[in-house]
């Protein structure tokens, strides 16, 4: 079996057809040597002050454009095909960012200068997180008293970088003001609830404990936990304020909710430390992807109608404008 040529993004599958092309260009090269008289005459000198007409000085054409489909009806014989990439199928991830938009969100302890909000860590690389899952959807849920889907897990990482960067605290102690974390794992659960991803996720953020028993976390995490849903869960900042200072929280209801869906429970203290959370979440919630997969696609109609094309109009050619005299 001859083996196949490849030329650039085009593989011939039948080369050896291309041995014709020699031949056709033979058998071209001698027609013009040997031209044949359209005319038997004695003597041309009888026309030589005779201006040649627009037929005669294109009296080539037809043999031209009969070699030329003579060359493409090769090519088409050769068999080209090109190599097609099949869009690769992934084990897709959906996810859910839940971000706390509680008062005390607004506590500068993100950085060593105190010039770093809470919240300004947990927009900044939220979005740097999400910015990074190309291949998946990834939404947003804000909560404080109540809990809010501010955007659909989404592919486009624009709308969402948006609605994270438009997210920020609610009015200290306003009827707004509160951390409902049952309540958000919920929203969530509402949210992914109808997701075919092969993986459903949520990354819930947070700097304080429970304060609203309207869904209290260990039914919401049950809820998550029969919808396939593993939550990840981080407890941010250096604790909740008091009259002797930042008191720091043990956390429980995060742990409990990260272990009964089977996600993890991080405890970062710093904006450095929050990027490294985001970091492991993301190596946690690899995207799997298959080996890239490609077919063969014939090429050969391209050459092929090009030659039969050019075969007619040569036809038509003698036919009509170029016609011999016997």
């Amino acid at each position: 079996m001859t083996a196949a040529w490849t030329l650039g993004e085009i593989t011939l599958l039948d080369p050896w057809f291309l041995v014709a092309v020699p031949a056709v260009l033979v058998a071209v090269w001698w027609r013009w040597r040997r031209p044949r008289s359209a005319l038997p005459t004695a003597s041309a000198v009888l026309f030589a002050d005779l201006a040649p007409t627009l037929r005669q000085r294109f009296v080539w054409a037809p043999q031209a454009v009969k070699s030329a489909a003579a060359l493409c009806l090769c090519v088409a014989m050769a068999r080209p095909v090109e190599r097609d990439v099949l869009p690769i199928r992934e084990e897709g991830v959906d996810i859910v960012l839940v971000v706390d938009t509680s008062s005390s969100m607004t506590i500068p302890d993100m950085t060593s200068d105190r010039s770093f909000r809470r919240m300004d860590a947990a927009r900044t690389r939220a979005e740097e997180f999400a910015r990074a899952r190309t291949h998946d959807r990834v939404g947003l849920i804000a909560f404080a008293r109540y809990a809010e889907l501010r955007c659909p897990p989404t592919l486009d990482e624009n709308a969402l970088g948006a609605f994270l960067r438009s997210v920020d605290v609610v009015t200290p102690n306003s009827p707004l003001d509160g951390t409902a974390i049952g309540t958000a794992v919920a929203k969530v659960v509402q949210v992914l609830q109808k997701s075919e991803a092969k993986s459903k996720v949520a990354v819930l953020l947070t700097d304080g404990e429970n304060t609203v028993d309207d869904i209290v976390p260990a039914d919401a995490a049950k809820l998550a936990k029969d919808a396939g849903i593993r939550v990840h869960t981080i407890g941010l900042g250096n604790g909740v304020p008091s009259v002797f200072g930042l008191q720091p929280l043990d956390f429980g209801d995060l742990k409990n909710i990260a272990e009964t869906t089977g996600g993890r429970f991080f405890q970062p203290k710093s904006d450095a430390d929050l990027a490294d959370v985001y970091a492991q979440i993301d190596e946690l919630e690899k995207t799997e992807l298959d080996d890239p997969r490609y077919r063969m696609v014939d090429r050969f109609e391209w050459p092929l109608g090009a030659g039969l094309a050019l075969l007619s109009l040569a036809i038509l050619l003698e036919t009509l404008l170029f016609r011999r005299a016997p």
